[in-house]
């Protein structure tokens, strides 16, 4: 019979994530984000030893760069001191962010740290009460991009006595939102008769498989940008002979967060500011630091005054204006103007517009459209492939401009 055990499954950690796009934000702000992936670590450890757990597993980009800061590493080497005094092992394999054909100033790390090979996948035993109790299997990245599809290698050892997990840096087959690294298929992981996957690479936490085995995706622990919205941390596994489960425990040190404002019945700009700063308030009420979006929607007499960027830039400016206190702030750090204007009085209009959406939520040739882009040298170099989720948020923006222009165009005739 198998002894139960615990575990912390996290990844994605990106130490010293230098959070280039906030320089604009006052220097204590800036300072407390760039501390951010810091403390959430820190929390995760503070966590991991309060409860004992057994070990805890890194699934890749520990750090956010190949060539990795000196600040960075003595960061983790003390964290990883902290779980060598409470007898607690760590399992690490580095992705495509810190794989190990990076330069770097190396350190000396603490027995109970236990780094996977980049030269093939790895079978490391954990011992509890000098008995194994688990197999863990691991690869880290030799350099930034493997693109081989690396479960076949993952190979079962014949022991029915201790539980088998799987530790991989990489995204689901055919997946186009994010770079493909190390593919795999969720039927090819199951097959593997593994009791658990410790996945890395996405920083959206999710489950792929929910039981026998547990599949899973802990995400970042810290966003990074308003497109990593919500908590962020780690899972804290439970195992035993009859069940397994995965709860996620959070451990941002600052939130991204987005709400909705909408203009419907406003009738100026400073009934707009005063909804805002209720929002914000009843945000700042949660007392987490917190980077907020904010979508402007709806129609309304509003709509028309929104469409300057410059009106949209000193409503924010006049939101962030009194905001100081660097222990707990909430800053504005967009505005997306999601408004249009309203007309009832053009059936022709109306119909158009009907057909117009239609059109952009049946699109199927973005790629179409950018590549004779594709094709010029300062394009490629400059520009990444958009995702699915942002080839959305492009053919939205343009559905909303097309309408608000042909509306505008439209009144200027009518009159």
């Amino acid at each position: 019979m198998k002894n139960s055990m615990t575990f912390i499954h996290a990844a994605d950690l990106h130490l010293d994530s230098p959070f280039v796009g906030l320089k604009y934000l006052p220097t204590q702000l800036f300072e407390k984000m760039r501390e951010s992936t810091f403390l959430a670590f820190s929390r995760l450890i503070t966590f991991a030893i309060k409860e004992q757990v057994d070990f805890v597993l890194l699934s890749g980009d520990l750090y956010d760069g190949e060539e990795r800061s000196l600040k960075a590493q003595l960061r983790l080497k003390k964290e990883f001191d902290r779980l060598h005094a409470a007898g607690i092992e760590v399992y690490v394999i580095h992705g495509n962010h810190d794989h190990l054909g990076g330069k770097w100033l190396d350190l000396e790390w603490p027995d109970n740290v236990h780094v996977f090979s980049s030269e093939h996948v790895e079978m490391k035993v954990f011992l509890k009460n000098g008995a194994p109790l688990a197999y863990i299997y691991g690869y880290s990245y030799p350099a930034r991009s493997v693109t081989e599809n690396m479960t076949a290698h993952y190979v079962k050892q014949d022991n029915a006595s201790v539980y088998h997990i799987g530790m991989l840096h990489g995204s689901i087959e055919g997946n186009k939102e994010h770079d493909v690294y190390c593919p795999f298929k969720v039927n090819e992981l199951i097959n593997k008769d593994f009791d658990y996957w410790a996945l890395g690479h996405i920083h959206k936490r999710q489950l792929l498989h929910e039981n026998n085995p547990i599949i899973a995706y802990s995400g970042n622990i810290q966003g990074r940008h308003r497109k990593e919205s919500g908590e962020k941390g780690f899972y804290l596994v439970e195992m035993n002979e009859e069940a397994s489960t995965a709860s996620f425990i959070s451990a941002e040190e600052v939130i991204w967060a987005d709400v909705e404002v909408s203009v419907e019945g406003l009738h100026n700009v400073s009934e707009l500011i005063q909804q805002c700063e209720e929002i914000i308030g009843e945000i700042r009420q949660d007392r987490r630091s917190t980077c907020l979006t904010i979508e402007f929607t709806e129609t309304g007499d509003l709509a028309t005054s929104l469409e300057t960027s410059q009106t949209v830039q000193d409503i924010m400016d006049a939101l962030n204006d009194d905001e100081d206190d660097s222990s707990r702030f909430v800053w504005v750090v967009k505005i997306l103007n999601k408004t249009h204007q309203h007309n009832e009085n053009n059936p022709k209009l109306t119909s158009f517009f009907t057909d117009l959406h239609t059109t952009v939520e049946n699109y199927h040739s973005f790629a179409e459209v950018t590549q004779p882009l594709m094709q010029h040298p300062i394009y490629r170099k400059y520009i990444e492939e958009f995702t699915l989720e942002e080839q959305q948020q492009l053919l939205k923006e343009a559905e909303r401009l097309l309408h608000n222009e042909l509306l505008k165009q439209s009144g200027v005739r009518d009159r």
